[in-house]
Order: C-alpha cells, then sequence, then structure tokens
C-alpha cells in the first residue's frame, strides 16, 4: 500500500504545479478555484459540481462547497489564466503544429432552465434529428513526441443566444485567438473535414495576415478552376489515376481495431471559386468508392510532400477521439450549470484539465510515473495509441487512495487574533 501513498502524493502534486502556472500569482482566489475544479475533474472524472464538491473532500457541507464552485463559475476568469494556459502549450507543439478544427454539440433533450437553448443537429442519432442543445467549435493542436490532441479554443454557443451573428464567426474568433499565439517564425497547419468547404473560409485563411497552412476535404459540390475552365472536383478525380502508392494506418469507425490500406495518390494545380486563389488538389483513391479530395495551399515540390498533405489530413481521427474521450470519461453532455458563462468557464476547465491528460500521454515513453497511471487504470486492452482513457481513469484510482483533498496545499491568510490582550493596550 505504501506505493499508492507515493503514486497519490505525486498525482496530487502533478495536479496542483500544473494548475498553479495558469492562475497569476496575485490572485489567490482564483489560483485556488481553478486549481480545485482541475483537480475535482481529474479526480471524479465528473462535470457535475456536486461529484466535483465531493471529490474535493473539504472540511465543510458540501453544498456549501458547491455554492462557492457556483459563484465562482458565474463571473468571468481572468484572461491571463487563457494566456498562461497557452503560451505554455504552445511549447508542446512542433515548430510549424498541426491544429485540426472540428464541431460537437451537447445535447440537452430534457432542458428547460438553460440560458439560451438553441436546436442543434444529435450527430450521435442515426437519423441526425434536431434536438435541443448547444454547438461546440475546438480547436485542438498535436504534440510533438505523440501526436497527442490538446485543445486551444473551445467556445459553446448557440443561436438562441443574444447578439448571436453565425457559427462562422465563432470559428473566426477561435482561429485568430490561436493565430494570435503564432510566432512570426511559424508556419501552422489548419485541417478541417468536408463541413468546413465554403468559400468565405477559403477567404479568411488567404487573406490573414498570419498566411497559415490549411487542408480542406471538399465537398461534391465543390467546382476548381484548370486553365481557363471551371470543372467540378469530382470530374477532375474521375479524369486522373492515383499514382503515388501510400500505406495508410488508422482505426475502423468504431475505433475497435487497426487498418491497414494501400492508397494511390494524385494531385493538381488548381485555383478555388474563392477570390481564384491557387490551391493544390491532393486525390486520394482507394479510401471508399469515391476519391477523397484535399484542397491546400501547402507547397508540393515533391512524392514526400505530397504524402505528408494525405497524412495529416488523416491525423483528424485525433479530435473526433478526443470529443469522444471528453463525452465518455467525463459525461461531458451531463454538465449542468446553466448559465452561458458558467458552461464556458465550465468547458475551459475541463480543457485544461484534459490538457494535463495529454501532457503524461506525451511522456509515456520514458516517464514512469504515467507507466504506473496506466498500469492502476487496469485497463484490458493494450494495443491502443490514444491513452488519454487509460491515464484519466489511472488518475482517478491513484487519487481516490488520497484521505483528504488539496486544502492543505494552498497556505492560509493568518487571521489578526481576535481575544483582547492587554499587552496591546496604550
Amino acid at each position: 500500500m505504501s506505493h499508492f501513498t507515493t503514486e497519490t502524493y505525486r498525482a496530487k502534486r502533478e495536479v496542483i504545479n500544473f494548475s498553479k502556472t495558469l492562475a497569476p500569482d496575485d490572485n489567490r482566489t482564483e489560483q485556488r478555484f481553478v486549481s480545485d475544479m482541475i483537480y475535482g475533474l481529474l479526480r471524479s472524472g465528473s462535470v457535475t459540481l456536486k461529484d466535483i464538491g465531493a471529490a474535493l473532500n473539504e472540511d465543510i457541507r458540501i453544498i456549501n462547497t458547491i455554492d462557492r464552485l457556483s459563484q465562482h463559475l458565474s463571473k468571468p476568469l481572468s484572461k491571463q489564466i487563457a494566456m498562461n494556459y497557452t503560451k505554455r502549450m504552445m511549447s508542446k507543439l512542433d515548430h510549424d503544429p498541426i491544429f485540426l478544427v472540428d464541431d460537437s454539440e451537447i445535447i440537452k433533450p430534457y432542458g428547460k432552465a438553460f440560458e439560451a437553448l438553441g436546436r442543434v443537429r444529435d450527430g450521435s442519432d442515426p437519423k441526425h434529428d434536431i434536438k435541443p442543445g448547444y454547438m461546440v467549435t475546438e480547436i485542438v493542436g498535436l504534440t510533438k513526441r505523440e501526436k497527442q490532441p490538446v485543445s486551444f479554443y473551445s467556445q459553446i454557443h448557440s443561436s438562441a443566444e443574444e447578439g448571436y451573428v453565425s457559427a462562422n464567426q465563432v470559428l473566426y474568433e477561435g482561429l485568430n485567438s490561436v493565430l494570435s499565439h503564432i510566432r512570426a517564425d511559424q508556419r501552422p497547419t489548419f485541417i478541417f473535414d468536408r463541413g468546413y468547404d465554403a468559400n468565405d473560409l477559403f477567404q479568411f485563411m488567404c487573406n490573414h495576415e498570419k498566411k497559415p497552412y490549411y487542408i480542406i476535404r471538399l465537398t461534391q459540390k465543390r467546382k476548381l478552376k484548370v486553365g481557363k475552365h471551371w470543372i467540378s472536383a469530382p470530374d477532375l478525380a474521375a479524369a486522373r489515376k492515383g499514382k503515388i502508392r501510400t500505406e495508410l494506418t488508422f482505426w475502423d469507425a468504431s475505433h475497435s481495431r487497426m487498418i491497414n490500406q494501400t492508397v494511390y495518390i494524385s494531385h493538381l494545380k488548381t485555383r478555388i471559386t474563392a477570390g481564384g486563389f491557387p490551391v493544390f488538389l491532393v486525390l486520394v483513391y482507394g479510401l471508399s468508392d469515391t476519391p477523397m479530395m484535399l484542397a491546400t495551399n501547402r507547397p508540393i515540390y515533391n512524392k514526400l510532400d505530397v504524402q505528408k498533405i494525405v497524412w495529416h489530413y488523416m491525423s483528424r481521427w485525433r479530435i473526433e477521439e478526443y470529443f469522444r474521450f471528453k463525452k465518455q470519461h467525463f459525461d461531458f453532455e451531463n454538465i449542468r450549470v446553466r448559465s452561458l458563462q458558467s458552461l464556458n468557464n465550465l468547458n475551459q476547465l475541463l480543457g485544461y484539465a484534459i490538457a494535463l491528460v495529454g501532457i503524461l500521454a506525451d511522456k509515456k515513453s520514458y516517464s514512469a510515473f504515467t507507466g504506473r497511471l496506466i498500469v492502476n487504470a487496469k485497463a484490458l486492452r493494450e494495443n491502443i495509441s490514444f491513452f488519454y482513457y487509460q491515464i484519466a481513469l489511472g488518475l482517478m484510482n491513484t487519487l481516490a487512495y488520497a484521505r483528504e483533498g488539496i486544502d492543505r496545499w494552498f497556505k492560509r491568510r493568518r487571521e489578526p487574533q481576535r481575544q483582547l490582550s492587554f499587552l496591546h493596550m496604550v
């Protein structure tokens, strides 16, 4: 049992040291709140304040803990927290980082008291029915060592909220937020699925002062200019054949087994209808009945450049797994705070908690502590490449041995003595 004492102390230290670097040093109250939330989220594996409060194990009634957390969530978080977090996580990425962009949803079929509850399409429903809920726009970056997804922007939004413009406005806000932290010597690549094939996005990316790269999967409706003629992308794909043989490895739709697939790749120079910007059309044959069509402004000089574009796009499964982990491990759709301010604050803090899991996962090849967390998870499957579930469960199991919360890790303010003393009387 002694090794659990050591591991529990180490797990607490990892959480608290990470949390303390986010909040401003001169705001001890906010620093304590951020630490409480990240620790509570990781120990409980839940986004409900009742579970988070119980995980803190404070020497007060749990209803008082819940009230304190709720009051802090209803107020805007310090902007310095997001800046400190982004600065720290940027150091975990490659010099020219890869960012994955996608949308998810929070379905609240029985919610009536939530602020500005809108109507969204349920992606998990086979019929894709429209249900009450919120949209979540997410941008994650891939770590340099193990290509683990960590959040850089996450916004819960609804068309029913006051002053709402559009989902595109939220997307551009997120892209600008990420690009504002990119140095002049960096050239990031943003990867988008078919739902983002829109002229407005091409114009935004091509006109941005930071000149980011992009890889966007095209729909069957897209037209491209070759020479003097506008031709549909499917017709271009049908008129060509793949020349570059490439092996792809990816998870199947159920994420139960790895698939090795031989594909053939072709590419050509074209122009996009949005402003006539030059792009490369990359065609991938062999994944399905119709070729996969990718538009990119990344330069192509040789065979390896073409293959990298396809490999980068295929890394999109990381953000899909990120959403799944967020919903399954933390029961994200069970989030119960009602105001949009509280929803987004809790979502932001959950992103920080998951980022710590990502940092630990990025160390799995050399960190003995991460290895012990994976062992403590007592998982049945070993042949995996996404370790978030095992590490998060290992943290839960390890912190479950803690007899008290993290209250003693923070120095308390010394209150002046209230007892009268004649020695101090004049």
